[in-house]
């Protein structure tokens, strides 16, 4: 398995009052790392719902492991595991680029649906093509 990796410098908003980024950040900064993965595919949220279809999050879990700070450089890595339904399960690391130590991992769990919001039990063949070839990509 391997991750897709962008990069990001944390910006002085995303510090809090003790110096370091506010935790919610991380969230975003999944959700960057996601979609610079899933557009290369045509498979970010505009791609899907020209599709009629979404990708709602559905679970998220985050766990912390050393603070990011003001002009820190940070490397989000992410891949997605295999599935066999209509689910996408993408994991994160986010590292500081310079040490290379993890600060953060965590993962995102999305269910495909129509843009009515009712459940997929089938990704349909055009879009299961894609994941297939984002998977690929990823050694998954």
């Amino acid at each position: 398995m391997k991750y897709h990796e962008t990069f990001l410098q944390v910006r002085f908003y995303e510090v809090d009052m003790y110096g370091m980024v506010w935790h919610g950040h991380y969230m975003g900064w999944f959700e960057m790392g996601r979609n610079d993965l899933t557009q290369r595919f045509q498979m970010g949220p505009l791609q899907l719902k020209e599709r009629s279809l979404l990708a709602p999050v559905v679970e998220l879990d985050c766990q912390f492991k050393l603070p990011a700070t003001f002009r820190d450089s940070l490397l989000i890595q992410t891949t997605m595991e295999k599935t066999e339904v209509a689910k996408l399960i993408f994991r994160y690391r986010i590292l500081n680029q310079e040490n290379r130590k993890i600060l953060a991992t965590g993962s995102t769990t999305h269910v495909l649906t129509d843009l009515e919001g009712n459940l997929l039990y089938r990704v349909p063949p055009e879009v299961l093509e894609k994941i297939e070839a984002m998977q690929k990509y990823l050694e998954v």
